[in-house]
């Protein structure tokens, strides 16, 4: 009986591990599917894409910060990472982060916020096929087909712009590709090194180095004083900043310590439902019968991949 009741106590915990991870992640495509929302009502005051994303990442770098150094001072955390390890937080933050998120807003500019999150949410293929040739492993049955239904989904809601209607639209739709692309690497390294290092000190340490990267590239490159720009932009700027930042790196970091990264991709294909239905709401973009056709298919994937 004892035998027995530590193996139903084992069996729950794990199954309570896998949901969290799973509701962490889906948290974290809710917060950061806000981003594109927020980024587009910017951008009808006029402000470019590198400006927009200093902003953000200034709000979300003083953010980090201060979690950090209370991490530091209130629970011990000790900052004794390796030179490899040093070296992978620095690549992941500038060639990670930082870059999937210029080349993210860069292409927004292009195209309309429910396309580029479609667009931008190509990355789980990515992350599944890089973690299995990394791995050398087959992509379980389970997994393919989870994949097939979501990205079935996000053909259906992107057919209806496949026609041109969209001035540029294949250079805001490359740059976009070319941001889940870098953003699949960043999802991949995470994941590798998660397994030696604490979630929360390492997402901080990265996600650091991240806003540093764009503040500098700001100054080094535009002569915008972003005091003198309008409220709402500057509002805007914050809840990119505190929101769609902040908060999704740090659910998504811990669904990716429970459920693994590709995992965590596919559950995340729920953000273009969510951006869709924001855009329509908030921008006036068209949800039509063949996109709403999408959702649900897409829907029936995350809750396959959830199972």
């Amino acid at each position: 009986m004892r035998q027995a009741s530590a193996v139903d106590v084992k069996m729950a915990l794990k199954l309570n591990r896998e949901q969290t991870g799973f509701l962490l992640t889906v948290v974290s495509a809710f917060a950061f599917s806000s981003k594109t929302i927020l980024a587009k009502l910017a951008y009808q005051h006029g402000v470019d894409a590198v400006t927009i994303l200093a902003l953000r990442m200034i709000f979300a770098g003083a953010l980090f910060a201060v979690i950090l150094a209370y991490n530091l001072i209130r629970r011990n955390w000790r900052v004794n990472l390796s030179r490899r390890q040093w070296i992978w937080a620095v690549t992941l933050g500038v060639l990670g982060y930082y870059l999937s998120s210029l080349l993210d807003f860069s292409g927004l500019v292009y195209v309309d916020a429910s396309l580029g999150r479609m667009i931008l949410f190509l990355y789980p293929s990515l992350v599944v096929v890089i973690n299995a040739a990394l791995s050398r492993q087959a992509i379980r049955g389970d997994t393919w087909l989870a994949l097939a239904l979501c990205y079935g989904g996000i053909f259906l809601m992107l057919a209806p712009n496949l026609g041109g209607s969209q001035p540029n639209f294949w250079l805001g739709g490359g740059l976009i590709f070319a941001a889940a692309l870098t953003y699949a690497c960043y999802l991949v390294g995470v994941d590798r090194q998660l397994r030696d290092i604490d979630p929360a000190l390492f997402t901080s340490l990265v996600m650091m180095i991240a806003c540093l990267s764009v503040i500098v590239h700001f100054f080094l490159t535009s002569d915008v004083h972003l005091l003198s720009l309008p409220a709402p932009v500057l509002v805007n700027g914050f809840c990119m900043g505190a929101l769609a930042t902040v908060l999704p790196i740090y659910t998504l970091t811990a669904g990716i310590a429970r459920i693994g990264a590709s995992r965590a991709a596919v559950v995340s294909m729920f953000g273009p439902v969510l951006t869709l239905v924001m855009g329509f709401i908030f921008l006036n973009e068209r949800l039509l019968n063949i996109q709403i056709a999408g959702m649900l298919l897409i829907m029936a994937g995350i809750w396959r991949m959830g199972k």
